[in-house]
């Protein structure tokens, strides 16, 4: 997209640079990344829905197992989606759209109450199982949150099967690039004043672009020492110079989403 606006990342596709989305449905994928096995990733699941009732079951969103009942992906993954609506996490899938992997259904799902999707302010859901994750087997693991804020030009890692182009086309298999963590004051500085909140943090090549999340991305986790840093949430484009991704910073709601499983009763 062209000019001074910038959206959510989930009608993009995910790709290696800043991600815009307009409205609709998410998609994406990663740019300028390299094809990676599950198993380098075995807490990231593929969300799947169906549009209708005469579509199939197909990724639309990224997400991150947290423990063997629950998962966290983005907000705008699930605003706005009717109750009645069946969605299945796959883990363990290399493919976007395929039949590995192992299939849970969800049980229930909720975004934060907060979540703006104008600003894309508190940009993070919990999903919870209907049947637990196996992580003894099959390769499947959950992922801690990290504490603190990585420090700005830290190499962090993001996996998915969004976008590999701007306007697309999607990954067919599992991607990941690498992009340095970005200053909150030079993100700001990009975006503008009150763009970019303490519950986000940047993340992207500034001056050359060319590696990013992208549509189809969306709630896919980025990593760093094997922790959850953030959610891809959005940007300007996909892999742009000077557009680097937001992405929610998952520290500042671990209370919340703490206080989420608890009420569901779940672990």
């Amino acid at each position: 997209m062209e000019g001074a606006m910038y959206f959510p990342l989930l009608l993009l596709a995910i790709g290696f640079s800043s991600v815009i989305c307009i409205s609709g449905q998410p998609e994406g994928r990663i740019i300028n990344g390299t094809t990676v096995d599950i198993a380098r990733h075995p807490y990231l699941v593929s969300l799947r829905y169906r549009r209708d009732e005469e579509s199939s079951y197909k990724h639309e969103c990224a997400g991150a197992i947290i423990s063997e009942h629950a998962l966290v992906t983005s907000a705008q993954c699930l605003y706005g989606l009717p109750e009645e609506t069946k969605l299945l996490a796959v883990a363990g899938a290399n493919t976007r759209n395929g039949t590995d992997g192992f299939i849970y259904p969800v049980a229930n799902w909720t975004h934060h109450p907060n979540y703006d999707p104008v600003t894309v302010d508190n940009d993070i859901g919990v999903l919870l199982l209907d049947t637990p994750l196996n992580l003894t087997h099959f390769g499947i693991s959950a992922i801690g949150i990290r504490p603190e804020r990585p420090a700005v030009g830290r190499l962090a890692t993001v996996a998915g099967w969004g976008y590999r182009e701007e306007w697309g086309p999607s990954s067919y298999t599992l991607e990941q690039t690498e992009v340095p963590v970005v200053s909150s004051e030079q993100c700001t500085q990009i975006y503008g004043a009150g763009e970019v909140t303490e519950r986000m943090i940047c993340a992207g090549f500034v001056t050359q672009g060319g590696s990013d999340a992208c549509q189809g991305d969306t709630g896919g986790p980025l990593v760093i020492d094997g922790q959850l840093v953030g959610l891809v949430s959005w940007g300007r484009g996909c892999a742009r110079p000077n557009y680097p991704t937001v992405y929610c910073y998952v520290a500042s709601f671990v209370d919340w989403i703490e206080e989420t499983i608890a009420a569901a009763g779940a672990q």
